[in-house]
């Protein structure tokens, strides 16, 4: 996967040119996605699985319909990582006491190691990529994206984008 920024000159000025603002701020999710799943290569896993057993470390047992919504996945990419991390031994899906129907998602013992390990992984590769912020620069990074995702959300529902 490309790590090294793109051209920004080629892609226009994300000063000025919304496109361009979009395609930077791609960029930088991939360069730290791959910064992620390069430090969790050694624990066997991959960016996705993190997620997963994160979500799963910090709720205790979950439904996998929970799950694709709190990590914004859908069914079939639930199905999926539920695949690999039960053949990796980190997780096994049980029938949900409360719906038969629906599967409750565990860490096994195995999972949870690993699912402590990863995240101090991703710890100590966010301290690498944010650490330098200032608290006020975090807070209004934070405040900007939090935007930006919200305003996403509603233009892809169809809903207001009057959001600050």
């Amino acid at each position: 996967m490309q790590t090294e920024p793109p051209d920004r000159a080629a892609l226009g000025d994300p000063h000025a040119d919304d496109t361009a603002l979009g395609l930077l701020l791609a960029s930088a999710h991939r360069a730290a996605r791959a910064a992620l799943g390069d430090e969790l290569r050694p624990l066997g896993i991959e960016t996705r699985h993190h997620a997963v057993l994160a979500a799963l470390d910090r709720l205790g047992p979950a439904s996998q319909r929970r799950l694709g919504a709190l990590l914004g996945l859908d069914k079939s990419a639930v199905v999926r990582v539920m695949d690999e991390l039960e053949r990796l031994g980190l997780a096994e899906r049980k029938r949900d006491a409360h719906d038969r129907r629906a599967y409750a998602i565990e860490l096994t013992d195995e999972g949870r190691r690993c699912a402590r390990a990863s995240a101090e992984t991703a710890a100590a590769v966010g301290a690498r990529l944010f650490g330098a912020l200032d608290p006020a620069d975090r807070a209004r990074l934070v405040e900007l994206l939090t935007g930006i995702a919200g305003r996403a959300a509603d233009i892809s529902t169809g809903g207001e984008t009057n959001r600050p």
